[in-house]
């Protein structure tokens, strides 16, 4: 794959999680389900980070390295933001729910976690990082062996 090629199934890539993460995000608000609209975003990134990075990674365009993970951070930021700003136009400012709080009590100590788009948004950024990382450690202990 030349570098022209590697840059398409980049973009590739991209359009096609955010048609992935659109397409389940309307599925939601169809069901009027509109607090699982932020699983077009999880979709659509596991996509994007996990299944399109793994087959460049596999195609040997990029390296199984510290590369693999800045993009995978690059393609998080953008997707999220792109996300952010699709959504609300196709869905209506009232796309996301407003924001829930959740208190917990651990050892006697309230803790108030804020259910936000950020919030989802961070642990489903973490979560693919997390999907990445142990694809990175099993590709290496493939090659190790």
């Amino acid at each position: 794959m030349e570098k022209g090629n590697l840059i398409r199934v980049l973009i590739m890539n991209f359009i096609s999680s955010l048609i992935i993460a659109i397409i389940t995000s309307d599925i939601f608000y169809t069901f009027h389900l509109i607090g699982g609209m932020y699983l077009g975003n999880l979709f659509g990134l596991y996509f994007l980070v996990v299944y399109g990075v793994n087959n460049i990674v596999e195609a040997e365009q990029v390296p199984n390295n510290y590369l693999r993970f800045v993009l995978v951070i690059l393609y998080i930021i953008l997707f999220d933001i792109a996300f952010i700003i699709i959504v609300p136009l196709l869905f209506g400012p009232n796309a996301f729910p407003a924001t829930e709080i959740i208190s917990i009590n651990y050892n006697g100590v309230p803790f108030e976690l804020l259910l936000s788009r950020e919030f989802y948004l961070a642990l489903f950024a973490v979560v693919m990082l997390i999907f990445n990382f142990l694809i990175y450690r099993r590709r290496k202990n493939i090659h190790h062996e």
